[in-house]
């Protein structure tokens, strides 16, 4: 099965990760590219959309949890959005959803982001 992605800038310097089909062995290298190129030091948050991902493996995870450790090595956010039931059965497996912020939805995600930004602009 083949994979594609789109990579849309968010407000804040944030980018939005959407991933459609198979994230493989032999997927996972091309959305390793794009995220080394396009995820760096100024990006405050990177999301992934898992909407249309219809299968996860272990390379996928290996790519997923290398974006999160980057982001929290920079001070940023790292987000799951749209997970599907068998691609959070993957993450519940493997015991990795504790501390990581999942949304059910992206009405949900947004009401996260918008709280966050509002406490950083009370602190200014």
């Amino acid at each position: 099965m083949s994979l594609e992605i789109s990579i849309t800038p968010e407000a804040d310097n944030s980018k939005r990760i959407a991933i459609k089909g198979s994230l493989d062995s032999n997927t996972a290298p091309e959305l390793q590219q794009i995220i080394d190129a396009e995820i760096n030091d100024t990006t405050t948050v990177t999301i992934f959309d898992f909407k249309d991902l219809d299968f996860l493996s272990s390379a996928g995870l290996r790519v997923i949890f290398k974006t999160k450790k980057i982001m929290e090595k920079n001070g940023g956010k790292f987000l799951l959005v749209n997970l599907q039931p068998q691609i959070k059965k993957v993450f519940e497996i493997i015991k990795a959803l504790d501390g990581m912020n999942v949304f059910k939805d992206q009405d949900e995600m947004d009401d996260y982001l918008t709280a966050m930004q509002n406490k950083v602009k009370e602190e200014n």
